[in-house]
């Protein structure tokens, strides 16, 4: 499944987001998976920094691997869960999820923690499916 996701990138993925995104944003990436979306991010925020995160260590690790670099200093990787992100209230300019809500068991309890990340006016930037709807 994760070689699938590999394919992923900003542009066919994010499309929604990248107009709002700027130098010097600060960017969560929630349920990263192997980061390929993730390191397109970091380069559309600049000096901006950009942390994607997932459940998975051996994901995480592999991740890092590929491409966290002192060349990319923004950029980092983390063992979190959504619904302890770990981080402090307010943190983030913009939290992004892809295809995550739809794996979780209590999605809104999620996104409430996701919102408690985000600072007053960020952008909540969610693509997800509803398979129940099939839309």
């Amino acid at each position: 499944m994760l070689r699938s996701h590999r394919w992923r990138t900003a542009e066919n993925s994010a499309a929604f987001l990248l107009p709002h995104l700027g130098s010097g944003l600060s960017l969560l990436d929630v349920g990263c998976g192997p980061g390929s979306i993730t390191v397109e991010l970091a380069s559309r925020v600049g000096s901006g920094e950009v942390i994607g995160i997932d459940v998975a260590k051996e994901v995480i690790a592999a991740a890092a691997n590929e491409f966290a670099s002192p060349e990319r200093g923004n950029l980092r990787f983390a063992v979190r869960d959504a619904y302890e992100l770990g981080f402090s209230d307010h943190r983030f300019d913009v939290v992004y999820a892809r295809q995550v809500l739809q794996h979780l068991s209590d999605p809104v309890a999620a996104l409430v923690e996701m919102r408690r990340v985000l600072k007053p006016g960020g952008l909540l930037a969610i693509r997800d499916a509803d398979y129940g709807a099939f839309a």
